[in-house]
């Protein structure tokens, strides 16, 4: 980002300001009365315009190059949208990504507004996409003090409702007989999620999870391959996936 304060920006800066002075001190009476009315107010406020004409432009070139180095940043991180909300709130920004999809990775808890929202479409998905889904395990790293169960208390939701959550995921996949389960794959994970991700194609949905706050009411980021946060979240996808327990037994054993 460039200095404001570099010796060529202080010398411009400074020297409209001494301009704006001088004209200002020619336009006086006392300036009038040295070099006269008429050339007193024609030099004074020639000085004054050229002094205030300077200083405007190095503001707007400054504005300009702040913008620029913000529009960069932008850039280099892939970031092209920020949304209040997660899930639901923005269905319609999922909805027209999904219709053609051919690459979907999901992380979350239980995930149960995307199970609501799109088990119908799963045994189409795995028609035409690959789609690994990640969920919490909720006996890790023990049944009876699971992440899952903490989970639901830094939500304020009922313990064993995270729980649930993941066995009727689950129960769900296993009861769709045309799903291509060579091409939808779910995973429990045995890791602390540390963020929710919806991968489609060459865009990522993410964001945090925060204490006291259920997950679809957190913000979300919309990042595009190309810049440097794509790379770094999908990467996490790949090691929390590779990391994660394999499908369920019943899933496995469906026919």
């Amino acid at each position: 980002m460039r200095s404001w304060l570099s010796p060529a920006s202080l010398k411009w800066l400074c020297g409209h300001i001494f301009l704006v002075l001088v004209g200002m001190l020619i336009m006086t009476t006392e300036g009038q009365k040295l070099l006269g009315v008429a050339v007193g107010l024609s030099l004074g406020s020639s000085l004054l315009a050229t002094g205030i004409a300077g200083k405007v432009l190095y503001l707007y070139v400054r504005s300009t190059d702040t913008l620029q180095d913000k529009l960069k940043i932008l850039s280099d991180t892939g970031i092209t949208s920020v949304f209040q909300h997660r899930s639901i709130r923005i269905k319609e920004e999922y909805d027209h990504r999904l219709r053609n999809a051919t690459r979907i990775d999901l992380i979350g808890y239980g995930l149960s507004a995307f199970r609501e929202d799109y088990a119908q479409e799963f045994e189409a998905w795995s028609g035409r996409a690959d789609v690994r889904v990640l969920v919490i395990d909720p006996d890790f790293p023990a049944k009876q003090c699971s992440l899952a169960d903490i989970r639901d208390v830094e939500e304020n939701r009922p313990t064993g409702e995270i729980r649930r959550e993941v066995e009727r995921f689950e129960a769900e996949l296993a009861g769709l007989a045309s799903l291509d389960r060579t091409r939808f794959q779910c995973r429990r994970v045995r890791t602390i999620p540390a963020i929710n991700l919806l991968r489609i194609d060459d865009e990522i949905f993410w964001g945090p999870y925060l204490m006291a706050e259920q997950s679809r009411n957190t913000p979300t980021l919309l990042v595009r391959r190309g810049g440097f946060l794509f790379d770094v979240l999908a990467r996490h996808f790949e090691a929390t996936w590779n990391s994660s327990a394999p499908p369920t037994a019943r899933l496995g054993d469906h026919d």
